[in-house]
């Protein structure tokens, strides 16, 4: 008892409530100029999408994460530049990739103009994303990495361009605007595409243009086979044909 009234004669301040009340509201100011809004917005997004397969690609899974992209931006207003840290930034803590591409799309889908550039950094995931661009309406995709599949799918305007290689579905039923890649592409570039237009640096390999009604695809390098496959309209243009084992 002794001790405890010699600690509290050389310091007062122990006892007082306003003090306590000073060192907790200190503590909780402190822990939120740590809180970052986009963090949580990509733990609130994983919660979602814990249960669907993210490997999965379509209309069902599409719209889910194309959807609930929207939801988010109605909720908090995120600029571009947010939409790009929470890409590069935030979501690669919680996805390896996968089809977050169509959720980015629908965050940005009302926010994004046509002076807009939107950064996006592809060498941040482990393996492939699907999506990036689904019903891009406006400004400029700027994509760095070689981990882009179902690109620009049912683009509507604006500019996407790829730092780097991409996969498969390229373009899908895009309706307008352009896609540049700066490097070469895998399948299915601009399946049952409508308008826009798709040019392609380096090498398409194969079914470049299946089903397209209008809009234009130019490969500067070479193609394979299956190009304009069942196509009623558009343009297609290629340096070559890739020399195949069997021919």
């Amino acid at each position: 008892m002794r001790n405890l009234i010699k600690i509290l004669s050389k310091n007062p301040d122990l006892i007082r409530i306003d003090n306590f009340k000073e060192k907790t509201s200190k503590k909780r100011y402190a822990s939120s100029i740590h809180y970052d809004r986009l963090y949580e917005v990509a733990r609130e997004y994983a919660h979602f999408a814990k249960d669907i397969p993210l490997w999965r690609v379509d209309y069902q899974t599409i719209e889910q994460n194309f959807n609930f992209g929207i939801r988010i931006a109605q909720e908090i207003k995120l600029t571009v530049e947010d939409v790009g840290r929470l890409f590069n930034e935030h979501l690669p803590k919680f996805f390896d990739g996968g089809c977050i591409g169509f959720f980015v799309s629908g965050v940005y889908h009302k926010t994004i103009t046509e002076k807009d550039v939107l950064k996006l950094n592809l060498r941040a995931f482990k393996v492939s994303v699907s999506g990036l661009g689904y019903r891009h309406p406006a400004g400029r995709l700027e994509i760095i990495g070689d981990k882009a599949y179902y690109l620009g799918i049912q683009m509507e305007d604006g500019e996407i361009q790829v730092f780097g290689n991409t996969g498969n579905h390229i373009g899908g039923k895009m309706r307008g605007g352009m896609i540049v890649i700066h490097g070469s592409a895998r399948n299915f570039v601009g399946e049952q595409m409508e308008g826009g237009k798709i040019v392609i640096k380096g090498n398409a390999i194969d079914a470049i243009g299946i089903r397209m009604v209008g809009g234009e695809i130019v490969i500067e390098g070479k193609a394979g086979h299956w190009i304009g496959a069942a196509a009623k309209g558009g343009k297609i243009t290629f340096s070559n044909f890739f020399p195949y084992p069997s021919e």
